[in-house]
This record gives C-alpha cells, sequence and structure tokens, in this order.
C-alpha cells in the first residue's frame, strides 16, 4: 500500500492517494480508508523500557510482535492469538538488548546509501530506515534525501544516540 491518506474502494485492488489535506470526501459502504501515522516517540531509550508494557503494547494490537523486537529488543512469543495469549522470552529478550546496544549507534551512522539498498531489496522497511539507521528516502524510489537526512541524523544524534547507555 502507498503511504499516506489514501482510499480503497470496495471491489477494488488499487489505493487513491488522496493529499495530506482534504475534506468532504465521501465515502460508502466497503470502502477502506487509510490514514498512517506515527506512533508517539516515547521518552527515553526504548531498550529500558519494561517489558510486560511491551507485551501489553503486542496484545492491544498497539505494537506487532516483529516490531517489539526491532524496536524495543523484547522478543515475545505468541501461543494463542485468538485468546491473546503471548509471553516474554527473557533469555532471548537479554540477547537482542545487547546485540541491539552493542550495534545501534553504527547502525544509526551506516552509509544512507547501504540503506537505501537494504530498503530496495526490500530487507528493511521505512520505519527500520528511520528508527534503526537514521535515514529518510524518497519511499517510493527508495534514493536518498541528503539534506534532509543530514538534519534528521543531527537531531537523532542529540536526541538520541547522546543518551544511549
Amino acid at each position: 500500500m502507498p503511504h499516506g491518506l489514501t482510499i480503497k474502494r470496495a471491489g477494488s485492488d488499487t489505493h487513491e492517494w488522496l493529499g495530506s489535506v482534504f475534506s468532504d470526501f465521501p465515502m460508502y459502504s466497503g470502502d477502506e480508508f487509510a490514514r498512517p501515522t506515527a506512533g508517539g516517540g516515547g521518552f527515553g531509550d526504548p531498550l529500558e523500557r519494561k517489558t510486560e508494557a511491551v507485551l501489553t503494547d503486542v496484545v492491544d494490537d498497539y505494537v506487532s510482535i516483529k516490531r517489539a523486537a526491532l524496536d524495543y529488543g523484547v522478543v515475545i512469543k505468541e501461543i494463542d492469538a485468538d485468546l491473546c495469549e503471548y509471553e516474554v522470552d527473557e533469555a532471548e529478550t537479554e540477547k537482542l538488548r545487547a546485540h541491539i546496544r552493542e550495534n545501534r549507534v553504527a547502525w544509526a551512522r551506516i552509509d544512507p546509501e547501504k540503506v537505501a539498498e537494504m530498503y530496495r531489496k526490500g530487507e528493511i522497511d521505512a520505519m527500520d530506515a528511520v528508527r534503526r539507521y537514521a535515514v529518510i528516502l524518497d519511499w517510493e524510489t527508495g534514493e536518498p534525501l541528503p539534506k534532509t537526512i543530514e538534519q534528521f541524523r543531527e537531531s537523532f544524534e542529540r536526541r538520541s544516540v547522546a543518551h544511549w547507555t
């Protein structure tokens, strides 16, 4: 699905981009409207977040199991999704968090063209590019946006990297 505000009409397989601002747009039964938004950035080091809080976010469907691992370093096992039964694998979480701590400064400073290549190959998604590698791309072409990356990385270094333990 394309990024941004879109609508998929009932019976259609295509998404129509609506732009960033619109009003009085007719919706009909069966239409699907998508307005993806970034979650709150939170406060503090995501690797310091309590595993039970991340687990609750997974159960409440705020965070996927995949994003729990990638963004918080929390490994969650699905026991029975229909019954909302999940559990944290504490040993694997400890290993994953250590791995992320060991590598995250280098990830945030990797050559943006390498990140763009991983994105274009489908090895990472847009959230990975931004959250892990501090890279902003043209999401349709996968091309790096150098000035935007420079400005974002300056902020990322001050607001995140400088505070990681």
